[in-house]
């Protein structure tokens, strides 16, 4: 088994700013995978693409010492920093030798070749240096199947630090699939030093989130609690967090339990005195509602026999409260039979 580290991954906060490594893969096999982008939908672009690299090379590119011979319209028609190298009305627009800096030979060669033949040989090893000279050089196609390779190895490990890493580069696709893995294992991974790290936007985003997936609210207030203790500078910050819980659904023994602690040595108390003496104003402006995900409900349907509506009530375990909903327009006559997906019965 192999780790590998994202490079210099920075988190600011207040001004402030940390750079250190997070683990983002730890592969089980070395085996290189080989992405064939000729296959499947991209079929016929692929066709088109390798007949157009049968024409002439016209020009040279060089790399660390070493010539490539290329074509400047094939190119061009992968990546826009090719076209605007080749035909960008700059200086290498009537060069024929051009030299390429600010990019390993290694990683130059693998894209040169998928250039080629749409093909991408990856590993653990390799993905992450190819991904940055794919995005140095435009080539979104390759780019694209770095993340796809990636998304692969998503898993509790590292999906902290390959959601950080995803932002940084703009990698859409694989910052929501790393952000879904957090926001299924968020009370597993808070107490992970990456978790730690992360910005204030990142945990704003995952708390307002309504897949955060929690079994109950105590959860996301307990989360925005241990970010903030970690760092003093972040209390204004936990302010602002905290109004992202969903009050109604806080269970009543935990908040008991919080403050009891307003008086002890727990690092937490200032925070919850805080809390307790400024409410934020998103608590006071109605009923929340529960998160999708994590809903644990009970409904109640009744009514007299023959009438033509039956009353319906919810029931929220965790928070102890009774909703009532609009009648249900069904006449009982003998039994009832009613189906729910999510929140909604028929």
């Amino acid at each position: 088994k192999s780790s590998l580290a994202f490079p210099k991954i920075i988190y600011s906060s207040h001004g402030e700013c940390w750079e250190g490594e997070c683990t983002i893969m730890a592969c089980a096999k070395q085996d290189i995978v080989t992405y064939d982008q000729s296959l499947g939908a991209e079929k016929n672009l692929a066709e088109e693409d390798q007949d157009t690299v049968s024409v002439a090379p016209d020009t040279v590119l060089q790399v660390e010492g070493e010539m490539f011979f290329v074509n400047r319209e094939h190119l061009a028609q992968l990546s826009p920093y090719f076209r605007a190298l080749f035909f960008g009305g700059g200086r290498e627009s009537t060069k024929k030798h051009i030299e390429i800096k600010g990019v390993g030979l290694q990683q130059f060669q693998t894209l040169m070749e998928f250039t080629k033949n749409l093909k991408l040989k990856l590993d653990c090893k390799n993905v992450l240096e190819i991904l940055e000279a794919a995005d140095f050089l435009q080539l979104d196609r390759a780019r694209l199947l770095c993340c796809k390779f990636l998304e692969r190895q998503l898993h509790l490990s590292n999906c902290l630090g390959m959601m950080a890493y995803a932002w940084q580069r703009g990698c859409l696709d694989l910052y929501a699939a790393a952000r879904d893995v957090v926001l299924t294992h968020l009370p597993a991974l808070a107490s992970e030093q990456d978790f730690m790290f992360l910005p204030k936007e990142s945990i704003a985003d995952l708390l307002a989130s309504d897949n955060l997936s929690i079994p109950k609210e105590d959860l996301a207030l307990d989360v925005a609690l241990r970010w903030a203790t970690f760092d003093p500078s972040r209390e204004e910050d936990f302010m602002e967090l905290v109004g992202l819980v969903r009050p109604e659904c806080l269970s009543l023994p935990y908040i008991t339990d919080l403050l009891s602690k307003i008086n002890s040595s727990d690092p937490r108390a200032k925070l919850i005195c805080r809390l307790n003496n400024n409410l934020p104003n998103s608590w006071s402006m109605g009923r929340s509602i529960p998160r999708a995900r994590s809903r644990e409900t009970l409904f109640v349907l009744g009514g007299p026999h023959e009438q033509e509506t039956q009353l319906l009530y919810q029931f929220h375990p965790y928070s102890g409260r009774w909703q009532s909903h609009p009648p249900l327009q069904k006449k009982c006559l003998t039994e009832y039979s009613v189906a729910a997906v999510g929140n909604d019965l028929s």
